[in-house]
C-alpha cells in the first residue's frame, strides 16, 4: 500500500489507477497529511460492497416493536406539549 497527497495523485492519475486494476496495489490518498481516500481495483470494491450485502439487517424483537407502537398510540403524544418560556436577553 501507498500514500500519496491528492495533489500529486492528480499528475499521476493514470498510474495510480493503474496500480490498482493490475497489480492490487492500494494507494491512499492524502490531504495535508491525513488520509480521505483510498484507490483500489474494482474487483476489491466488489468483493467489499458485496459482503455488506450479506450482513442481515438487524430486526428489533416483536415485544419491543409492539411496545414502540403502542407508545406511538398513546393519546399523550397527540396533544401538543405546552413551549417553555423563552430566556431572557438579560440572564
Amino acid at each position: 500500500m501507498s500514500e500519496m497527497p491528492i495533489s500529486e495523485a492528480r499528475e499521476h492519475l493514470g498510474e495510480v489507477v493503474g496500480r490498482a486494476r493490475y497489480a492490487k496495489e492500494e494507494t491512499v490518498l492524502t490531504h495535508y497529511g491525513q488520509p480521505v481516500a483510498v484507490v483500489i481495483s474494482m474487483e476489491k470494491y466488489q468483493k467489499l460492497t458485496k459482503s455488506q450485502d450479506d450482513v442481515p439487517e438487524y430486526e428489533l424483537p416483536s415485544e419491543i416493536t409492539a411496545q414502540i407502537e403502542e407508545a406511538r398510540r398513546h393519546p399523550e403524544r397527540r396533544t401538543p406539549r405546552p413551549r417553555r418560556a423563552g430566556r431572557s436577553a438579560a440572564s
